[in-house]
């Protein structure tokens, strides 16, 4: 399933992604989105191409493209910027765009236990040869809030409208209740007592974040998981990266059992720690600012926001929630 896009930003991105393509070389005809939440995600054989925007895409990309070609060096289980594209990241007017291998997976659907192995190996590494940003999850946050804030009087008016429809309320009060929100578990996140020694984490280490090689293919190397979208590298806890698939078992209804497989993997239960009620807090505040001031054009994910919204403002800890399309 893909993402479900209006006719005018369906135009936009492929306008974008021909701008590109035909920078590196490759024709656009044959590309197909598989998901665009944050970035939009196209596979455009041999490569995949993420195409994002905003103030912060520029320099965001440029740390990934520093950050992907550091952990390929020091071998880690991690994603290939695209072989043969000399200059990255890649530009078409506002839009910024990065170019990766192309991976043939199994088919399968990746287990959270599929991820023990690769955060193991990136949990390793205390530091990289390359700058890394201090994890501060509550600062993006914000920026995302701030943004929505400030969005063109047209998109304005459409987050109005949604706001007061979905929610009923305005969309002031809704940025306002986040942003509260954000100020009280930044306050109880100063009081974690961490279990592990902080280094080098994924940031946003789930599921749909981890492929599966296919053997069948010369062009791969290994047969070992590989994880991608390296926008989150950063230095920080290692608990954070064990947030997600613990999460997943609470929130998005994957089994216990997929979840214990992962915990007798890699060595923890984030569940059994002290820690672990504000860190899904702040997991939760994640993925409700993550799209909201990226919403026009968008009806499958503003839906699945505004579900996710009434259940956390009614502190319903057993609404499902599901993954944006």
């Amino acid at each position: 399933m893909t993402t479900a896009l209006s006719d005018t930003v369906a135009a936009e991105l492929h306008g974008r992604l021909s701008d590109v393509c035909a920078q590196i070389g490759v024709d656009p005809h044959g590309a197909r989105l598989v998901k665009y939440t944050m970035n939009a995600v196209f596979v455009a054989p041999p490569f995949v191409i993420r195409l994002a925007a905003g103030p912060h895409a520029a320099t965001l990309a440029r740390r990934v493209v520093s950050v992907a070609a550091c952990l390929e060096q020091v071998g880690m289980p991690t994603v290939r910027l695209a072989s043969g594209v000399t200059s990255q990241p890649i530009f078409s007017e506002d839009w910024v765009a990065t170019a990766w291998q192309y991976v043939p997976t199994t088919g399968d659907e990746p287990k959270p236990v599929d991820l023990a192995a690769p955060l193991r190996a990136l949990h390793s590494l205390d530091e990289l040869d390359v700058a890394l940003p201090r994890w501060s999850p509550i600062e993006k946050f914000r920026r995302r809030l701030n943004a929505a804030a400030a969005l063109l009087p047209e998109e304005a008016a459409g987050l109005e409208r949604w706001s007061r429809t979905e929610l009923g309320i305005p969309a002031a009060n809704l940025l306002c209740d986040l942003h509260r929100r954000c100020d009280e578990v930044e306050e109880d996140l100063d009081r974690v007592a961490w279990r592990l020694p902080p280094g080098v984490i994924h940031g946003d280490a789930h599921t749909g974040n981890i492929l599966l090689p296919a053997l069948d293919d010369g062009a791969i190397a290994c047969s070992e998981p590989l994880l991608c979208d390296l926008d989150g590298i950063c230095l920080g806890p290692r608990e954070w990266d064990l947030v997600p698939t613990a999460h997943g078992a609470t929130r998005f209804g994957r089994s216990a059992a997929d979840y214990h497989g992962f915990v007798e993997a890699y060595g923890i239960d984030i569940t059994k720690w002290a820690g672990w009620p504000i860190l899904r807090r702040i997991r939760e505040l994640q993925l409700v600012t993550s799209t909201i001031d990226a919403l026009a054009g968008r009806p499958e994910v503003a839906r699945e926001l505004a579900h996710r919204l009434r259940s956390l403002f009614s502190d319903d800890l057993k609404a499902t929630w599901r993954r944006y399309r």
